[in-house]
């Protein structure tokens, strides 16, 4: 089930920043000036990616940062004064205006692409193009997503690379993890709930290692999917969702 990151739920919480530090250029602060402004709202490390005037709002800056690979975009006045958090909605065309803009930011780099090879578990299918799939063996979500993705890798030829992520919120998944692992299973018992009683040092390092990685590019829930361009995808996927993480 996909849990939002504390720092979102944090921010959003924080409708409004008052006295933020330095004064900002006529049309929107600096980064530098906002990561000063913000540092103490965000617990992690961060970087501010992108600060831009609003071309519809005039006098409101949209900020973008991002903490590992997860974006995060927020609102500031031009002189760094303020901040509003939430999502900002054209009532024209209905469009949420933030959760476009995330999902424009929802990217990975190749190093990241590197790191998360390290860390396949479970490989499914074959071909020159691939997915990355973070998953845990007991989210209700991923298991909806199972044959979507299965069905999708056959049909299109594209290797999907399982790194398993046991939430705390499912006290059973670590262990389920683990047993995988040391007993070297593959997709069809993953999907069929495996568990066993070895629990070999060497699985719980894999394991633990994922927690550690996910925490790292700011990856709270799941399923998040990773495309080899390095898009991400996170929640039940459509085909057309997956076609966008190879294309």
């Amino acid at each position: 089930m996909l849990k939002r990151l504390s720092l979102l739920s944090f921010v959003v919480a924080t409708t409004f920043l008052v006295g933020a530090c330095g004064q900002g250029s006529a049309k929107c602060p600096t980064k530098e000036q906002v990561k000063t402004s913000v540092k103490d709202l965000i617990p992690q490390d961060f970087t501010v990616e992108s600060v831009s005037q609003l071309q519809n709002i005039k006098g409101l800056c949209e900020v973008v940062v991002k903490v590992g690979a997860q974006p995060l975009v927020f609102y500031m006045d031009s002189q760094g004064q303020y901040l509003l958090a939430g999502n900002l909605i054209s009532l024209k065309d209905k469009k949420n205006v933030t959760r476009d803009r995330q999902q424009e930011f929802m990217k990975v780099s190749a190093e990241q692409l590197k790191e998360l090879e390290k860390h396949v578990n479970i490989r499914l299918g074959e071909g020159s193009k691939y997915v990355y799939f973070i998953t845990d063996p007991d989210c209700p979500f991923c298991k909806r997503s199972n044959p979507i993705v299965e069905e999708w890798s056959k049909k299109k030829g594209v290797q999907v690379r399982l790194i398993l992520y046991p939430l705390p919120i499912h006290p059973e998944a670590f262990g389920k993890s683990v047993a995988m692992v040391c007993d070297k299973k593959g997709f069809k018992e993953y999907t069929e709930g495996y568990t066993s009683n070895n629990q070999c040092e060497n699985g719980k390092k894999a394991i633990q290692s994922n927690l550690e990685l996910m925490n790292k590019l700011g990856i709270s829930g799941t399923p998040t999917f990773i495309g080899m361009n390095g898009r991400m995808h996170s929640g039940l996927p459509t085909e057309e969702d997956l076609d966008k993480l190879v294309n």
